[in-house]
């Protein structure tokens, strides 16, 4: 039998054990973890990354016609045709000429495996370009995963912030709530002792409802809030409980964007359609391959076996096929100006993004600077006028005022200081910044 001590250490051991689990359960999701988790689970993750192995297969498929291909060929067939009967009692080394009446031939069948190995030789540069742009199209790609992993960095950081948003929304009409709350306990204490009419308690209750109502409004756009970030990251876990810190990220000193991921992909696009228009050419040029074969044939109505062995070399040259390869050259130069039009435009796109972020940053910046000073005057001018309205200085209207300017501003406080943070956000993701300085965050 257990001992006591046996039996309290196991229970102790137990009660150790769930407190870790419901830590694990418990843990809050912050910016960087959320991050992480989006970078690799995500749907649109998860279609980037099965994007780059169907480039690694193209690749391989690219690659795979250097290699000599090996064929396995079975035939059974049955046939009186004089030809094909001649020429069974041939391979299967059985044919009788004294015996064989050439105008009333007679049926035979035959049994044919055959060996084929064949290899490319010279084919003019196609092998060689297809190769080329496969392996630019993979590393364009991967570029592309990058640009979604970039652009899924900001969204996640975005969304985050969203949050911190919404909270301060939430915690701003809290404290107006509790506020307007003990404003009606003045105003109706003021009544009882017949110094305030009943019309002007009636406002001050009117606008504490409307105040309870805001909150609701505030929460529910919290739980949105989190609702989305939940989605965006690719997390079922109903139990989705946000921290309740941003952390803090750099802004960047340097606006140069020439790190962006989509400025290497069409890079690695322009290598691919210079691959494309060699591999066009390659049709102007005469294909060299090499073949060989083993035949086995046999026949049961004659009762004849016989192999046979083929090598061989061959050229082909298409000396004219109505301009189609000249259409095909035509069609890939083409294709790579469109390169460098789409080169310029993405410049410009990217210079325009990068201004907007820049812009969005400084005005976020001000609004922030300005805010801080308003909630300071509104929260002094809220305690004077309740002061007085408490000693029947003040009017019931006045109050009101007082206390709605004081949550519009730490409203527009709580928005200013999310949306500087997503505005730093914005300005990493058009710079093609990871949004922390991580090294398993960087896109």
């Amino acid at each position: 039998m257990l001992a006591i001590s046996d039996i309290r250490k196991a229970v102790t051991s137990l009660a150790i054990l769930g407190a870790m689990l419901a830590n694990v359960e418990a843990e809050q999701w912050t910016l960087q973890r959320a991050l992480s988790h989006a970078l690799t689970n995500s749907p649109d993750a998860r279609i980037a990354q099965q994007r780059i192995t169907a480039a690694r297969a193209v690749i391989d498929q690219a690659n795979s016609a250097l290699w000599p291909q090996l064929q396995f060929k079975s035939t059974y067939v049955r046939t009186d045709n004089p030809v094909m009967v001649f020429g069974s009692l041939l391979n299967q080394r059985s044919i009788d000429l004294g015996t064989l009446d050439f105008n009333n031939v007679p049926d035979v069948d035959n049994l044919n495996v055959r060996g084929v190995v064949s290899m490319p030789i010279y084919t003019g540069g196609q092998i060689t370009a297809a190769r080329k742009g496969a392996t630019a199209n993979a590393e364009s790609i991967k570029q592309d995963a990058r640009a979604v992993r970039n652009t899924l960095g900001f969204e996640v950081a975005r969304a985050f912030h969203t949050i911190m948003k919404a909270r301060g929304f939430v915690r701003a009409t809290e404290a107006a709530v509790a506020s307007y709350e003990n404003n009606v306990a003045i105003a109706r204490k003021r009544h009882e002792a017949g110094t305030m009419l009943k019309s002007d308690v009636l406002a001050v209750e009117v606008r504490l409802a409307q105040a309870r109502e805001d909150l609701v409004r505030a929460r529910n756009g919290l739980a949105l809030a989190t609702r989305a970030l939940r989605s965006l990251i690719g997390v079922d876990d109903e139990s989705f409980e946000v921290a309740e810190d941003a952390p803090s990220v750099e802004v960047p000193s340097e606006l140069d964007f020439s790190g962006r991921p989509e400025l290497a992909s069409l890079e690695q696009k322009r290598r691919a359609a210079e691959a494309a228009v060699q591999g066009a050419k390659s049709g102007y040029l005469p294909k060299v391959g090499v073949f060989g074969s083993l035949d086995y044939d046999h026949g049961w109505r004659f009762n004849g076996d016989g192999g046979s062995w083929t090598a061989g070399a061959m050229l082909e040259w298409n000396l004219w096929d109505g301009k189609a390869t000249r259409a095909r050259v035509n069609e890939a130069r083409a294709n790579l100006e469109m390169i460098d039009e789409h080169d310029r435009k993405l410049r410009l796109g990217l210079d325009l993004e990068v201004e907007q972020a820049r812009l969005g940053l400084k005005e976020a910046d001000e609004r922030l600077e300005v805010t801080s000073t308003v909630i300071a005057q509104a929260e002094e001018s809220v305690q004077l006028t309740r002061a007085r309205f408490e000693q029947g200085l003040a009017l019931a209207t006045q109050l009101i005022d007082a206390e709605t300017a004081l949550t519009a501003a730490r409203v527009r406080r709580a928005e200013a200081e999310a949306d500087r943070n997503i505005a730093i956000a914005a300005l990493r993701k058009a710079l093609g910044l990871p949004q922390l300085d991580l090294p398993d965050l960087n896109p």
